[in-house]
């Protein structure tokens, strides 16, 4: 946990909020995957992040998720991340992204790793989305993106392939 919370550290260099975000993300995944008999003692914790992030800053990235190190979050107001979403390792998310289920519970995305996600993008459903491949701003993704894919657009779609 203790080089997660480094890493995401230096990912989120000049960026004291996110920073503050990721480590108490980071504790509360730590806390959550305590024996249910320990669990308790660190209810406080799990409240405590809660209502902060949720509430009071607007950043629903639920603890529950699992998320690769080295997240970088730009601007993370209106973050919304489902429990049973998959972020890979050095995933960039901007504002007001959403990434979360379309029909039931499970229907949640997996993102690869080195994903550039823009503003306002709205990843919904049992979609891939490949390394290294770029989310534009303001896109709907509901179908899989190729590794190295860039898609924009309402429904997304491919602009171009990276070399």
């Amino acid at each position: 946990m203790s080089r997660c919370i480094l890493q995401d550290w230096d990912a989120n260099a000049g960026n004291f909020r996110s920073r503050v975000l990721l480590v108490c993300f980071r504790m509360a995944q730590r806390v959550h995957c305590w024996p249910c008999f320990m669990r308790w003692a660190g209810l406080p914790l799990l409240g405590l992040y809660q209502l902060i992030f949720y509430w009071v800053l607007g950043i629903e990235l639920n603890y529950k998720a699992a998320v690769g190190p080295r997240l970088r979050l730009y601007h993370g107001y209106a973050l919304v991340i489902h429990d049973n979403a998959v972020i890979g390792a050095d995933c960039v998310l901007r504002h007001c992204t959403t990434i979360g289920m379309r029909r039931g519970p499970d229907d949640c995305p997996i993102i690869g790793d080195r994903v550039d996600i823009g503003c306002n993008s709205v990843v919904l459903g049992a979609v891939k989305i490949g390394d290294n491949a770029r989310i534009g701003a303001g896109s709907v993704v509901i179908h899989d993106v190729a590794p190295g894919d860039v898609v924009a657009g309402n429904p997304a779609r491919s602009t171009r392939r990276d070399s």
